[in-house]
């Protein structure tokens, strides 16, 4: 009913001023009479036509609302791919943090190194080389090495001399882990890391966008 309003409205109004056009003449107030219900009936029709206009708008309004409440929510990690999953990166202010995260602990040895030939794993290594540096670590590199091997994982891979005894990996896979760092803990090759007190962390290929960080 409330669709055809508007027209019946209008209808009604046709027919009243036709009867009032058809009609003989009248006196001033019977004809003040009939152009005040004319001018009534007219407002109801127009009233009735912009409510019939605005409600599909509200309704198609909160629709939208309710469509934007239910849209899932989308996690981004803080180290993670950049964009177009180009290129790893660590977010400025996330650096900051990890950096922060370090240096209480005081200067710890690490070894930043990357797969040769590799602009975009040279770049994430150096951003790390950067991050431990401003923690006040004594970091080092980034070093082009094949000696760990070819590996293609977007993680950053730990490796740990046998003989180490000291909790600086613990510390790194702690912040890694804290901050959503991408990591994996890798088996050092057999004299790969001849100083016991050094920790290497390798860049090896990007292979994908799953950057969840894993723990082997």
């Amino acid at each position: 009913m409330s669709l055809w309003l508007p027209v019946l409205l209008v209808v009604v109004l046709a027919a009243l001023a036709l009867t009032r056009a058809g009609s003989s003449p009248v006196t001033a107030t019977s004809r003040r009479l009939w152009t005040a219900i004319i001018l009534l009936w007219g407002s109801f029709a127009i009233a009735g036509s912009v409510w019939q206009i605005r409600k599909p708008v509200a309704d198609t309004a909160a629709l939208s609302g309710n469509t934007a409440a239910l849209r899932p929510a989308n996690k981004t990690p803080s180290g993670q791919l950049g964009a177009g999953g180009q290129a790893r990166t660590v977010l400025p202010e996330l650096a900051e943090k990890l950096s922060a995260q370090l240096q209480p602990f005081g200067s710890r040895r690490v070894i930043v190194s990357c797969i040769p030939n590799d602009l975009e794993a040279y770049r994430y290594a150096n951003q790390l080389v950067n991050i431990l540096r401003r923690a006040d670590w004594d970091a080092r590199g980034p070093e082009q090495t094949k000696i760990f091997g070819d590996f293609r994982t977007p993680g950053i891979n730990i490796f740990v001399n046998a003989a180490d005894h000291s909790d600086t990996a613990q510390l790194l896979l702690d912040a890694f882990a804290k901050f959503d760092i991408p990591y994996q803990s890798r088996v050092t090759p057999s004299q790969a890391i001849p100083d016991p007190e050094t920790i290497e962390l390798f860049v090896g290929k990007l292979q994908s966008s799953d950057v969840n960080a894993a723990t082997e």
